[in-house]
């Protein structure tokens, strides 16, 4: 008489083969972002200096415009400076204008500061986008790997889903019931074997004398009673 812990056994090494696929698929995008991790430090250094260059892109701009705003007040001034009626309203408008034009030689100094500026950004942007693109480079062969491993187990994963089902079928439902909740408790096995001495092969601690008898009987399920795992001791 074969014992019905032949087929539960038989399908927990098939679980465990899954069960080891499965964690690894879980396990693979944390280990794509650990590796995606390590551009950090240069996203954040591109990111500073792209702020940077579009920060004086738009202070530059801004002094553009204000230049533009005094060039046609003192456009205005010299029209009216045209039209004065006496020497004080004249002479009124030629201190206007030089103070405009003052304010104006100013921002053009500030402006070609700017300038200068924007063009060591640009540089430090480029370098940045560089040095990026070379760490990404570094890291695409990795990550490509890792792809074609969640391609593989997937497919791996889904062959032994259908080979698991079927071996399922051949066990005993009330047993294939009991063994699954225990496999999902214990996150490891469910059935174990008799070590030699007598322990459990889960918890290893020493088993009754009975117990131990008792797991060679093919009409008796019996359990370790430390750590609830079914026993199995199979004839030698």
């Amino acid at each position: 008489m074969s014992h019905p812990l032949e087929s539960i056994y038989a399908l927990q090494k098939k679980d465990r083969r899954l069960i080891k696929i499965l964690r690894e698929l879980h396990d693979i995008p944390q280990r794509k972002s650990d590796i995606e991790a390590q551009l950090s430090g240069s996203k954040q250094k591109l990111e500073i200096a792209l702020d940077s260059r579009k920060h004086t892109e738009a202070t530059l701009k801004e002094q553009e415009l204000e230049v533009e705003s005094l060039n046609e007040k003192v456009t205005k001034y010299k029209q009216q400076q045209m039209e004065a009626k006496t020497n004080d309203q004249y002479r009124a408008f030629v201190k206007e204008i030089g103070v405009v034009e003052e304010e104006i030689k100013e921002l053009e100094e500030k402006e070609i500061q700017l300038m200068e500026n924007l063009e060591q950004g640009k540089a430090i942007v480029a370098e940045c986008e560089q040095k990026l693109a070379v760490e990404r480079e570094g890291i695409a062969d990795e990550l490509g790997e890792l792809d074609a491993r969640v391609a593989e187990l997937q497919e791996q994963a889904e062959k032994m889903k259908a080979d698991r089902a079927r071996a399922a079928e051949n066990c005993d439902k009330a047993l294939l019931q009991k063994y699954t909740r225990i496999l999902n408790n214990k996150r490891d096995f469910a059935v174990v074997l008799v070590e030699p001495g007598g322990h459990c092969g889960g918890c290893h601690m020493k088993l009754p004398p009975q117990v131990t008898n008792d797991a060679r009987n093919p009409t008796k399920i019996v359990g370790c009673n430390f750590c609830g795992r079914i026993v199995y001791n199979p004839a030698p």
